[in-house]
């Protein structure tokens, strides 16, 4: 007999956390009793089992764990878990419209229908004790608009034409944070779609952007122009952004132009409404509980936003990690972002939930061995987030810092008095176990822009967010941003100063005026540097940072990036509202020193200095602790980048 192969990893790594799922632990879930026939619906070969269904369907099966819709060369093979239930069926627009499921260890039940295909539409209806009951699968890859049933695909019959993709290093990633159905609304339309999303991403891969992680997407609760934490079913798309062919299209167009994309995924919780899919799916649910796919009644029932999957439980393990292994194998995504780890792994980080720790294990090591990204947002500050599992961690490649709460804190003080240069240098140094690039950091999140939240640009001047100081400001904590050594990411419109909050619903995305096209200039410019496009930068993708100046008085700091090449990578900051001419700092080399960007430059404001350029050779002299003194012009608020 055989195992079905997520099963068999969740069994492995959750066998000693229990399980409340009567006959889950140690299923053969993939195999039929000896000798007993799986119905097909008429089909002249009912003998057939799962197994050979699966080996004729191929590696790349559209159910990876076995379970839900496979498409094979003698139809559909549709199986499901429901422990408590009695008999199944499986209902379709085939010939037959209903097929017997016949029950298999572990409570699960098949059926091979010969003349289903890519494209049937079905559900499924269990005999449980409150009767015939409807679902949805669990393992559904395309949900009908109406919530009614799913529809059979087959990933295989999408002709990609992106050819190889070869996904940025973590060091050299920029991110941009999307929402798709309010980034890009077509005229007329009342939200975005993947597709609309995907005319707009040309933009982006001129911005410089080279991931983009895109908001929950999978089926959610709601309005489709919902944030989309509510998750429902974790493998189709929400119908109104596409289908899931118009979702492997957004990721097909984003790699031909150079861009990775990563899907933000919710399982600390799945949406509390009873009449989710996965809510009593097989209609046991006890007063208190939410059935078998959630922790019973206790201290891991709930979150505040809903109930939590029952993470020692083989099937449902089984279903996140088979979720995970869609998401590259069938969408070809690239990476993750964890929604609320700390909910995972415990409540709000307090307590160990039983299978949480390793479930997420397992998670970033399907994400590792398809060579993908794995980021938490934890928001704990805590190391072992981000430390490999060998050493006792959790693995994750990197982990949402608290960087933007710090920083924003100085960018919006309206006093230049009270700027707090040590919280800039403590934002600038931090690490994860000596790793810098463990980091997400960020100025502007979906969180820090909703939730009652505002766009940094409104933070330093409500009365008018575009003006000088406004602009400057922002324009300096950008430059920040993309010149600390960590993952960066922002929030999209921050790149051109949008300065609307990110509502519920959000409205859509209004395009730059022309201040905003001022500074998307800047960002431009300055990611090309961060990224070291030219070649004279890269010290800004190595992991050294070295503080050569810090000026609580004047408000200016300065400091050193560097990295294995050995190239260095000078930025000095300016927070406060007066220029400071011939501005001395203490330097490693004699130059000359290139400036390679100067944030007061009348391209990124025409109503800024104007800025400097060229090239400043340092001369002989002990300044700050190093032999050679650089002298530089600082405009208000201003930031100067330069390199060797």
């Amino acid at each position: 007999m055989r195992i079905h192969a997520y099963s068999v990893l969740a069994i492995s790594l959750l066998s000693a956390c229990g399980s409340n799922a009567p006959g889950a632990a140690g299923s053969d879930a993939a195999a039929p009793e000896s000798g007993a026939p799986l119905s097909d619906a008429g089909s002249t070969d009912a003998t057939r089992g799962p197994d050979a269904a699966l080996a004729e369907a191929g590696s790349d099966a559209s159910a990876p764990s076995g379970l839900g819709a496979t498409v094979t060369g003698s139809g559909v093979l549709f199986r499901v878990w429901a422990p408590n239930a009695t008999g199944a069926w499986v209902e379709g627009d085939f010939a037959a419209q209903e097929a017997a499921m016949q029950t298999e260890p572990g409570g699960i039940f098949g059926a091979l229908v010969p003349d289903a295909h890519a494209g049937t539409t079905y559900h499924f209806a269990l005999q449980t004790s409150q009767g015939r009951i409807q679902r949805l699968d669990p393992y559904c890859r395309q949900v009908l608009a109406d919530g009614s049933g799913c529809t059979v695909i087959d990933p295989r019959a999408y002709a990609w034409k992106s050819g190889a993709f070869t996904r940025p290093a973590r060091e050299a990633s920029v991110v941009y944070e999307m929402h798709v159905p309010s980034f890009s609304v077509a005229p007329n339309a009342t939200q975005g779609t993947f597709a609309q999303a995907a005319t707009r991403l040309p933009d982006l891969a001129d911005l410089g952007v080279n991931v983009i992680e895109i908001l929950p997407s999978m089926d959610f609760g709601g309005a489709s122009t919902g944030w989309g934490y509510n998750p429902q079913l974790y493998m189709t798309p929400k119908p109104g952004l596409g289908t899931s062919d118009d979702l492997r299209a957004f990721v097909d167009t984003a790699h031909a132009l150079g861009i990775a994309v990563w899907l933000d995924t919710v399982i600390n919780h799945c949406d509390g409404w009873k009449q989710a899919p996965l809510a009593c799916f097989d209609g046991a649910c006890p007063s208190g509980s939410n059935g078998i796919y959630f922790f019973p009644p206790g201290p891991w029932a709930t979150t505040p936003w809903g109930p939590r999957p029952s993470y020692p439980d083989p099937e449902v393990a089984g279903m996140l990690l088979a979720a995970a292994r869609t998401w590259i194998d069938e969408f070809h995504g690239d990476g993750f972002r964890w929604d609320s780890v700390s909910n995972v792994r415990g409540n709000d980080g307090n307590g160990t939930t039983p299978g949480g720790k390793p479930l997420l294990v397992a998670l970033n090591d399907v994400a590792h061995a398809a060579g993908a990204m794995s980021v938490a947002e934890d928001l704990k500050g805590l190391a072992t987030i981000t430390q490999t599992s060998s050493m006792g961690g959790f693995g994750f490649d990197a982990q949402w810092d608290g960087f933007g709460y710090e920083v924003t804190g100085v960018l919006t003080n309206p006093s230049d008095a009270a700027r707090d240069l040590g919280a800039v240098q403590g934002a600038l140094t931090a690490a994860y176990n000596g790793d810098p690039f463990a980091r997400l950091i960020y100025l502007e999140s979906h969180d820090t822009v909703g939730n009652g939240g505002a766009r940094i640009p409104t933070q330093i001047d409500p009365a008018n967010p575009t003006s000088y100081f406004a602009r400057k400001r922002s324009i300096l904590g950008a430059a920040l941003l993309l010149t600390t050594p960590g993952v960066p990411m922002f929030f999209m419109g921050e790149d051109w100063l949008a300065t609307a909050p990110f509502g519920a619903p959000p409205a859509p995305l209004a395009g730059p005026t022309a201040l905003g096209v001022e500074v998307r200039a800047f960002f431009k410019d300055m990611i090309a540097l961060r990224r070291n496009v030219a070649g004279n930068t890269d010290g800004l993708v190595g992991a050294g940072i070295e503080i050569l100046h810090r000026d609580d008085t004047g408000k200016v700091i300065a400091y050193r990036r560097h990295g294995a090449s050995g190239k260095d990578v000078i930025v000095v900051m300016n927070f406060k509202s007066t220029a400071a001419a011939g501005y001395k700092i203490g330097v490693p080399a004699a130059g000359p020193w290139q400036i390679r960007l100067d944030s007061d430059s009348k391209a990124y404001g025409q109503d800024f200095g104007g800025g400097t350029s060229g090239a400043i050779t340092a001369t002989a002299g002990t300044w700050d602790g190093k032999p050679f003194t650089l002298a530089l012009d600082l405009a208000a608020y201003g930031a100067v980048v330069l390199s060797e």
